[in-house]
């Protein structure tokens, strides 16, 4: 009984992986995966993956779809960009929708 001591605190299942949250940026699959979700949540236009094109290093959004869509995209670019912050966060959501 000499060598009994308390128990330590448990941590937090979540708690285990902060440090890899704040190194690891999402994958440019997911972040075309969740352009195209955001997309049609706000406007309800379906648009294919393949015509999203997502530059990691500029946070820049390429869309290559018709003008008539863009425009669409482009009139309802903040509500967009705000969905896409509460889908992948404050840190990994683009900046741009080109």
């Amino acid at each position: 009984m000499d060598d009994y001591s308390i128990p330590k605190k448990m941590k937090r299942v979540g708690d285990l992986f902060f440090k890899y949250k704040s190194h690891i940026k999402a994958p440019q699959a997911t972040v075309e995966k969740a352009c195209v979700e955001a997309i049609f949540k706000v406007t309800g236009f379906k648009i294919k993956k393949e015509d999203v094109r997502y530059t990691v290093s500029t946070k820049t959004l390429n869309l290559k779809i018709p003008s008539v869509l863009k425009s669409e995209v482009k009139f309802k670019y903040l509500d967009i960009l705000e969905e896409l912050k509460k889908t992948l966060g404050e840190k990994d959501a683009p900046n741009t929708i080109i």
